[in-house]
């Protein structure tokens, strides 16, 4: 009785529920969504100043030093943008198996993106300015695309800023959120952290 009403539930549901997209802001469609936003585009947004302002002035300047800094930061984010990418449309795993025409293409990014960072190794390994050059553009293009494709290519690349804990608050006496939520620790922008 119980598995049949269920079942008929479960009908009557489907119908209407509606499918995750990058664009949607129904929290029922993308569950896991400001959660990723929080924990992942900082790191993309850091990578995005490295490779857009930082890595040009550096190149130009012959700073090798300021190079691996960049290469450091463009590094960080290869493993956040799978999990953005897996998280934007309301994926729990990254081995889902039918991803959106959006998720596909922002996947091809990465793999240029990461052809990019391999060679800008290689070129501040030897020095090699034309290089790191070329391995700069496959990076910046690479990662443009993506920004443009998740809909984060804002000023503020989409990171969102948690407020910190109020004492007149009930339970939180002015501890910051992150204390209180555990699971908010480690990303978003705070007052120590400095994107650039």
């Amino acid at each position: 009785m119980l598995s049949a009403l269920g079942g008929a539930a479960a009908a009557f549901a489907a119908p209407g529920a509606a499918p995750a997209k990058i664009e949607s802001t129904n929290p029922a469609n993308n569950y896991y969504f400001p959660m990723a936003k929080y924990r992942y585009l900082p790191r993309i947004f850091r990578a995005w100043i490295a490779t857009s302002e930082l890595a040009p002035e550096a190149l130009k300047s012959g700073d090798w030093v300021g190079m691996q800094v960049v290469w450091e930061r463009l590094d960080d984010a290869v493993t956040a943008m799978p999990l953005y990418t897996s998280a934007v449309e309301g994926s729990r795993s990254t081995k889902r198996k039918k991803k959106s025409d959006a998720q596909k293409e922002m996947k091809g990014c990465l793999v240029v993106y990461k052809e990019g960072l391999d060679s800008l190794e290689s070129a501040i390994k030897r020095k090699d300015s034309k290089k790191a050059a070329k391995a700069l553009e496959m990076t910046t293009s690479s990662l443009q695309k993506y920004r443009e494709l998740a809909q984060i290519d804002t000023e503020d690349g989409g990171v969102i800023e948690l407020p910190v804990g109020n004492a007149d608050e009930a339970g939180h006496a002015g501890a910051p959120l992150g204390y209180v939520v555990p699971v908010l620790r480690g990303g978003g922008t705070k007052s120590v952290y400095s994107l650039y």
